[in-house]
């Protein structure tokens, strides 16, 4: 055995890496195990506690919940405590507790389950109701792992009280068990005051057979279920049962305040449930969609199956408003539909729109996939939808497509409609067969769309909508445009619209938006001859809650106008359109449309339409009728007031025609037809009345002619400026070419009258061919002084040269250097031109336009009462020599200087002329200051000097404007003539001469100044041209203050010696004009001589004045006064000449002033020594009066009785017994008379009674022994019985007796008189010492002072008087007879 050789196995042999990888994969696993278990052992250790509580904190979820813990003890795998555990939303913490108990088992997460023994919260708060961020993440709707909670509890929570109002406590205790197909959960939550309860019982085991549950919640108003479920009312719910598995009914009710909100009937049969029952619309909170689809109850029937967490079956939903069916199948877990169908139909639209209504409103859809991707197709129909008064009829929408995981849910729509009523024929002919298409985003409950694409028959444009499913609001935006639009009897016209259409907040229908529309053709005559052409426009469109659509900020433009305004359409169709604008030709305008637009009532205001007539405010309105329209309109012109009529017919497809019936303007009118044409007016108005003639109206080319042959007579036209013709003849051919008027003229006119120019002559011719030619012109005539001027002006495109000549006041003035005007682009300008006038000249230069003006001045002693031809009666004497210049730069202030020197400068006034005084005057302007000085001449000693500043002028208003406001420095000096400076005040009741003394400085402004300073005067004299009052050595002081001068003391003496004292002053208000206020006493002073009333006073005068005008007061005694009866009638009695001067130079009638005249308000009372004189009477009387009315035109109120006197008839004497005159007040002054006076005539007492007026006496007579009146009168007239008188004796007797009876009966004396055309016409008692028998004079008035009267007894006898009235007191006689003798006198006829 020892030789045996040793057995050796074989050698094995083996790849290097065998069994290597082996023990490397398992020593990985063996490490990675190591560092699970190491890591998991190092959590539940201290350290892994806090680390664990930091990356909690750090934990941000995207709904904003976060987690803080304070500190973890004990085991996190089987037993921990959980330490101040505070959860948070995004505006802070709303849960806290200080201790959280956990027991659990997280290792069961592996094996799908949450397993938790214990979960114990012994004390927590509620400090609010958390408000997360909604996320687009969904997790399943039921979890998909088993629950296993054996313990939880919350033992306190208190509710914070910004949850409910009050502070609460609650405690919470549950359980539950999930898994394998059974479910067992017990909860119940209650507040420690027993308001509050929740309990939930669930026990659901199949394979037991057992099924209960059991729920109850009791929500009182204000607690914290109420308020986590959003309720205001008390809210019970109750649900209950009994059965198994197998077969269990059970019952579900709600109730809101004891009402019932909810009431279902449940079953459960092995897996298979369902319900049958109501839901109270009224329980739905708020105005959502869902409550206004559940109106007023929802019934719904429910069937299905729940298995594997998959819900598969049928439900129907009904109401008043919907009937809706689904049947489909919900998958819980993964959160998908499969196949769900939709059926609706809408029964109530408006439920789903305020505004909507619908007839078989009808919807499927089809709903399958997950939530996050939902595919969906849907079809739409309805017979008819109604928005409003908007009726759409065969509406069609469909479409489909697939919902994304976040963002809107994108709808595609296509829809379609047959046709739109209920807007009228024109919108209903825009939109029919109507087709919608594009996409619409669903976001919540709101739907917003892209812009999609809308057509129509008529329309093409874009449309975006947004409606809010939850309130039912909605907002629409259309952008369209419309071509072709035809509108009858208007035209044809294109639209384009952007609109937004949406509820109003009363829940009405709201649109906005605007439109523009362009006119393709226009049918209204009358609207496109006013446009010139076919317009544009474009409005502001909103539809107000009345329904009505109101237009703003339009815009209207055409060829020849703009217009700018607002308007209205009715629902009816109407509108009421108002706009204010500009006319190329007839200047500015406002226009008024009411009615429909194809004819409506126009009413057109225009502000000058033609310049050249002067026409202003011109208003025209037309009345639609059957044949077009009726028109009445007036305004004002050049010539006056004007009023017309007439018609405009507007036949269909004929010819429009303007029918004036009546054009009347200051007495002439005009009547004819006219008709717009191509080119303008074609026509003829015929004119009658002061003016004759015709105005022709045709187009030539594309040209308007106007055509006028007038001839005026006697022709009086009130217009702005009065004008009067008394013969004249206008004939002209215009042609209206805007590129330059075409005119062909020649006027002539006798007694010519434009405002206060007067002329005798005006003759004129004008020649122009496109605005190019020559105008000719000559006048004559007077305004302050007499004037006859020749001129010719040569006219071209962009320049007119004037050249001019004559005489004023007989001595010769022209144009030594022509006047060349030249165009520029803001206005024209005006070359040097030189007027040359007695010996003097002014040079004119400067540029003229709307924006800027230069003028440069310089004159050389030009006679200053050249200054009355622009100002009538300004009254201005002497010559000035010097310059001025002047510029206003456009959007700048105006500048300027002057440098005066004015020789004998002086002004007239009533009665008397201010002494002439040389006066130099520098002035300076510029845009922030006017400086001047002035120096006062006279005799070669200077008696005066003045100086005023101005600054800062302000940089608002006019010249004046800022002038009368502007800081005032001023300084006069002054000792000279008074009349210089009082004539220059303006007032004209008085006139004060004599000299004076003035020392002012003055502050403040021009309109309200402040004067320091002193006045004296001692030898003046002050008189009235108006009362006739005469004041002498009037002697007076005073001192200025402020705006006034005070009259400290003030003396004078009248005409008649006797005096008048007082003290006053005198207001200086800038260019208002000077007023006074003088308190004035008279003793025994004459202050009011006139020819027809006198009085020499004694007592208080006032005289006040605001600088216009004013009023005499006072209460005096008559010393010594009178009156004169009949000086009116007398006036009045002038025979009225007719005398025709050949070359006058103006009117026979001079322009009298227009000043205000000045108020009396006087008593006056006379014990006697009034007298009063006149139509016989000798006599005076005592009297107490009130004198009311004017200087110029007094007013006398009260009564006079007789003292004594005489009366004079028919050369025989009365004495006047008793008498009474009463003033009424009135004017002119007219008293009535009552006075009875006596005379002896031979063998008898004869008594005359004056009665009636002082203007009309009515005169009686009575006798003792009584006489008949013919026979008293002729024992007057004749001194013998009426047997006894001649006949033409008897002829004047009858003639008395029929003027004393108030001129009825026979006249005959007269009526020859009137028939010879003789002023006068009398019987002259026989006179047997000139040897003349009975005469009778025969008389007339040559010229108003000249008096001729022949005299013959028929029997060899005759005689011719001549008399001259020198004035009014004074005339000279002359008279020669067949005698031979002859006699010259003087007669002196004055009272005194």
């Amino acid at each position: 055995m020892a030789d045996e050789a040793p057995i050796t196995a074989a050698p094995i042999r083996r790849r290097a890496w065998d069994g290597r990888w082996q023990r490397w994969v398992a020593g990985l696993l063996a490490a990675l195990l190591l560092i699970v278990a190491g890591s998991l052992a190092w959590l539940d250790t201290g350290s892994g506690h806090r680390f664990l509580v930091s990356r909690i904190a750090t934990i941000k979820s995207r709904s904003g919940l976060q987690i803080s813990v304070g500190r973890i003890d004990g085991s996190i795998y089987r037993k921990a405590v959980l330490h101040d555990l505070v959860l948070s939303d995004p505006k802070g913490r709303f849960f806290d507790a200080p201790r959280v108990e956990l027991e659990w088992w997280p290792f069961a997460w592996l094996s799908n389950r949450l397993d938790i023994d214990r979960l114990v919260i012994p004390r927590a708060t509620l400090h609010k109701l958390p408000k997360l961020n909604p996320t687009q993440r969904q997790g399943p709707i039921l979890p998909g792992f088993d629950i296993r909670l054996m313990q939880f509890s919350v033992g306190q929570l208190a509710i914070a009280p910004g949850i409910t109002g009050r502070a609460q406590t609650a405690t919470i205790a549950g359980d539950a068990d999930i898994r394998g197909g059974r479910a067992i959960i017990d909860l119940a939550a209650r507040t420690l005051d027993g308001r509050d309860a929740l309990s939930i019982a669930l026990d659901s085991r199949p394979d037991d057979d057992r099924f209960r549950l059991d729920v109850t919640v009791n929500a009182p108003k204000g607690g914290v279920l109420a308020t986590m479920a959003g309720l205001t009312q008390d809210g019970n719910l109750r649900i209950g049962g009994k059965g198994s598995w197998t077969q269990w009914d059970g019952r579900l009710s709600a109730t809101l305040d004891a009402a019932p909100a909810a009431d279902f009937v449940l079953a459960a049969r092995s897996g298979a449930y369902s319900a049958r029952g109501t839901v109270e619309g009224a329980a739905i909170a708020g105005g959502s969609l869902i409550q206004r689809l559940s109106s007023p109850r929802l019934t719904v029937r429910a069937n299905g199956t729940l298995v594997d967490r998959v819900i598969d079956g049928t439900a129907s939903l009904r109401s008043a408003a919907i009937d809706l069916s689904a049947d489909g199948a919900i998958d819980l877990r993964n959160n998908a539909l499969d196949n769900m169908r939709l059926d609706l139909t809408l029964a109530r639209p408006e439920a789903l729109l305020k505004t909507m209504r619908g007839r078989d409103v009808v919807a499927k859809i089809r709903l399958d996939g997950p939530l996050s991707q939902l595919g969906y197709e849907y079809l739409l129909t309805a017979r008819e939808l109604t928005f409003d008064k908007a009726r759409i009829s065969d509406v069609r929408a469909e479409g489909k497509g697939r919902t994304v995981g976040s963002g809107p849910t994108l709808i595609p729509l296509r829809l379609r409609a047959r046709r739109l009523d209920g807007q009228g024929d024109l919108v209903e002919g825009i939109v029919r067969n109507f087709a919608l298409d594009g996409v619409l985003q669903l976001n919540g409950q709101q739907i917003v769309s892209n812009p999609m694409d809308l057509r129509s028959d008529k329309l093409r444009g874009k449309l975006t909508v947004l409606a809010d499913l939850k309130t039912g609001r909605y907002d629409m935006g259309l952008d369209g445009q419309i071509v072709g639009l035809a509108i009858r009897g208007f035209g044809v016209v294109d639209v384009t619209s952007k609109l937004r259409a949406m509820p109003r907040a009363d829940g009405g229908f709201g649109l906005s938006g605007s439109a523009a529309a362009r006119v393709r053709r226009l049918d209204n005559d009358f609207l496109r001859t006013l446009g010139g052409g076919l317009p544009t426009a474009r409005s502001d469109l909103t539809l107000r809650p009345d329904g009505t659509l109101a237009l703003t900020n339009m815009r209207l433009a055409a060829p020849l106008l703009t217009l700018a305004g607002n308007g209205i359409r009715f629902r009816d169709g109407t509108l009421h359109l108002e706009g204010q604008g500009q006319h190329d030709q007839y200047g500015p305008l406002t226009l008024t449309l009411d009615g429909a637009i194809e004819r409506p009532t126009i009413d057109l205001m225009l502000a000058r339409p033609m310049d050249a007539l002067g026409l202003r405010d011109v208003h025209a309105h037309l009345i639609p009728d059957a044949n077009g329209y009726s028109y009445t309109a007036e305004g004002g012109s050049t010539l006056g007031p004007f009023t017309g009529r007439g018609v405009i017919l507007l036949p269909q497809g004929g010819q429009a025609v303007v029918r004036v019936a009546n054009l009347a303007v200051s007495g002439v009118t005009a009547s004819g037809d006219i008709r717009p044409v191509t080119g303008g007016l074609d026509g003829q108005l015929a004119v009658s009345g002061p003016v004759t003639g015709y105005v022709g109206f045709k187009p030539v080319g594309d040209i308007q002619q106007v055509q006028l042959k007038l001839t005026a007579n006697g022709a009086s036209f009130e217009g702005p400026t009065i004008i009067t013709v008394r013969r004249g003849t206008l004939d002209a051919t215009i042609l209206l070419d805007p590129s330059g008027t075409t005119l062909k003229a020649t006027a002539q006119a006798r007694g010519l009258r434009v405002g206060g120019v007067l002329l005798g002559r005006f003759a004129a011719n004008a020649d122009l061919v496109d605005g190019r030619g020559t105008i000719r012109g000559s006048l004559s005539g007077q305004r302050g002084r007499l004037f006859e001027l020749q001129g010719e002006a040569q006219v071209d495109a962009d320049r007119i040269r004037v050249t001019a000549g004559g005489t004023i006041d007989k001595r010769p003035i022209r144009l030594t250097r022509a006047a060349l005007l030249t165009r520029t682009d803001d206005g024209w300008r005006l070359s040097p031109a030189t007027i040359s006038y007695a010996g003097g000249s002014l040079q004119l230069s400067g540029e003229l336009g709307a924006a800027a003006n230069h003028i440069e001045a310089r004159m050389d002693k030009l006679p200053l009462g050249l200054l009355d031809i622009a100002y009538d009666n300004l009254g201005l004497g002497g010559i000035a020599t010097g310059s001025l210049s002047y510029a206003q730069p456009r959007g700048g202030l105006p500048t300027g200087t002057a440098e005066l020197r004015l020789r004998g400068l002086s002004r007239s006034g009533l009665s008397l002329s201010s002494r002439p005084v040389d006066v130099g005057v520098n002035a300076a302007l510029g845009a922030d200051r006017l400086a001047t000085r002035m120096v006062f001449v006279a005799d070669g000693k200077t008696i005066g000097r003045g100086q005023a500043l101005l600054t800062p002028l302000g940089r608002t208003g006019n010249l004046v404007e800022r002038l009368n406001a502007a800081p005032l420095f001023a300084q006069l000096r002054y000792s000279g003539a008074a009349d210089t400076l009082w004539r220059l005040t303006g007032v004209e009741i008085v006139d004060m001469g004599g000299p004076v003394n003035v020392s002012a400085d003055m502050r403040g402004t021009l309109g309200d100044p402040r004067i320091t300073g002193t006045f004296a005067t001692d030898n003046s004299t002050i008189n009235s041209p108006v009362t006739g009052m005469r004041l002498a050595k009037v002697k007076a002081r005073g001192r200025f203050s402020g705006a006034q001068l005070v009259i400290s003391s003030f003396a004078a003496a009248s005409q008649n010696g006797g005096s008048v004292t007082g003290t006053g002053r005198f207001t200086f208000n800038g260019i208002a004009g000077v007023g006074m206020d003088l308190a004035m006493q008279a003793d025994n002073a004459a202050l009011l001589e006139r020819d027809d009333i006198a009085a020499t006073v004694t007592g208080p005068i006032t005289l006040r004045s605001d600088g216009t005008g004013g009023t005499i007061g006072g209460d005096v005694i008559l010393n010594k006064s009178r009156f004169t009866l009949g000086r009116a009638a007398a006036v009045a009695a002038i025979p009225e000449l007719r005398v025709v001067e050949i070359n006058r130079r103006g009117e026979e009638i001079e322009t009298l002033r227009t000043t205000v005249p000045w108020a009396l308000a006087i008593k006056a009372r006379a014990r006697n020594r009034l007298t009063v004189t006149g139509l016989g009477l000798d006599s005076e009387w005592r009297a107490d009066l009130d004198l009311g009315g004017t200087v110029t035109n007094p007013a006398i109120a009260g009564r006079a009785e007789l003292v004594r006197g005489n009366y004079e008839f028919a050369g025989r004497r009365f004495e006047l017994r008793e008498g009474r005159i009463q003033f009424d007040g009135r004017t002119p002054t007219n008293p009535t008379l009552d006075i009875d006076a006596v005379a002896d005539v031979s063998d008898l007492t004869a008594t005359i009674h004056v009665g009636g007026t002082g203007l009309k006496p009515d005169i009686t007579f009575n006798s003792i022994p009584a006489l008949p009146q013919d026979e008293l009168l002729s024992r007057i007239l004749f001194g013998t019985s009426i047997t006894n008188l001649s006949a033409p004796e008897a002829l004047q007797l009858a003639s008395a007796v029929g003027s004393l009876q108030g001129g009825g009966g026979l006249d005959p004396i007269n009526a020859v008189r009137k028939a010879a055309g003789l002023d006068r016409l009398r019987i002259i008692a026989a006179d047997p010492t000139q040897g003349q028998g009975t005469s009778i004079a025969a008389g007339k008035y040559l010229t108003r002072k000249t008096y001729v009267e022949l005299i013959t007894d028929g029997q060899g006898y005759s005689a011719t008087r001549i008399e001259y009235q020198v004035t009014r007191w004074l005339s000279l006689l002359g008279a020669i007879s067949t005698l031979g003798r002859q006699s010259a006198n003087v007669r002196v006829s004055r009272d005194y």
